[in-house]
């Protein structure tokens, strides 16, 4: 099964703006699972994915990473980075 994390935090201007974009897909594609994690308040599994800046996107399948994207996003990029 795939899954995409989006890392972020609360004081990031792009991953505020790019949330929704997260979600919308979030509701309109199925066959995924979704996680949202604030890198602030999860410490610990942004370390584990050597996430060093936000926000980025882990696309795991089997639990094995197989894609990873930085920066602001729009739910068409989006769309394409999980359809790979």
């Amino acid at each position: 099964m795939k899954k995409i994390i989006m890392f972020s935090a609360s004081w990031c201007a792009p991953c505020q703006r790019t949330k929704p974009a997260f979600n919308t897909l979030k509701e309109s594609v199925g066959g995924l699972e979704y996680q949202l994690v604030d890198v602030d308040e999860q410490e610990q599994l942004a370390e584990q994915y050597n996430i060093r800046s936000v926000p980025t996107f882990v696309l795991l399948k089997d639990n094995i990473e197989v894609a990873r994207m930085s920066g602001g996003s729009t739910e068409e990029k989006l769309k394409s980075f999980i359809n790979q």
